[in-house]
């Protein structure tokens, strides 16, 4: 019996982007023209791309149209959580590319939820995060600095920056040994979805995360937005 339709054309349009025929960043044709060319439907020729999108080898963005992000695949980025150097790992093999960053007022945003800087402000950053090589960002993320801590604002353009609270911990000596973090489904905001490349509304995977250091003072607050379809979070933990 032979595969169904759209894992054949995913199959043929799989080797024909790793093979080079088309360069990372080009876009493909229209998909009602895209169809004809592979002699197809429409429904099957999306049923493909999604497949390829999932693999990390194609972004749809909106206004644009599919472009080749990779011509390597990758399935999902996968993260488990039973230690403190295992829920930072994303950090690591990632980079953030921060977009912009300002300075807000305690209580201006409900995502502080009331929580107090010691300097009355925050540094507010908000970035996208890639796994190298690839086109398409992992996530969308906001992060709030404690006051006492925006020095490192200067420092956000750093090449290859892997996160904010590294800069900290280098920057002041503040080291982070407790990360309180909450994992939840949401439907995907249009500034997290325009960014990641999926549908407003659609199913996302939110990560709220608090970051303290030593002394139990709160550092930063973060909370990014994955795709669902790339990112995997699991935990292992040994109960005694």
């Amino acid at each position: 019996m032979s595969a169904p339709r759209h894992k054949q054309l995913t199959l043929s349009l799989r080797e024909e982007i790793t093979s080079g025929r088309w360069k990372i960043g080009e876009r493909l044709p229209p998909e009602v023209d895209f169809a004809v060319e592979c002699g197809v439907s429409r429904t099957t020729l999306r049923r493909a791309l999604s497949e390829l999108e999932s693999e990390g080898l194609v972004a749809r963005r909106k206004r644009v149209g599919t472009v080749i992000a990779s011509q390597t695949p990758q399935q999902h980025f996968r993260m488990a959580t039973n230690s403190l150097p295992e829920l930072m790992r994303v950090t690591r093999e990632t980079v953030l590319e921060v977009w912009t960053s300002r300075h807000v007022a305690n209580h201006s945003d409900p995502a502080l939820g009331g929580r107090e800087s010691a300097t009355g402000f925050w540094l507010e950053v908000v970035a996208v995060r890639r796994i190298p090589g690839r086109l398409r960002p992992l996530n969308w993320s906001r992060m709030f600095v404690a006051g006492p801590y925006a020095g490192v604002e200067p420092s956000l353009s750093r090449h290859r920056l892997g996160s904010v609270y590294r800069l900290v911990e280098e920057m002041f000596d503040r080291p982070i040994v407790r990360v309180s973090q909450t994992t939840s489904a949401i439907a995907c905001p249009q500034v997290a979805a325009d960014a990641i490349g999926l549908s407003e509304g659609a199913p996302a995977l939110c990560i709220d995360a608090d970051l303290y250091s030593h002394n139990g003072e709160l550092v930063e607050i973060s909370h990014a937005v994955y795709d669902p379809s790339r990112f995997q979070l699991r935990n292992d933990v040994l109960l005694r």
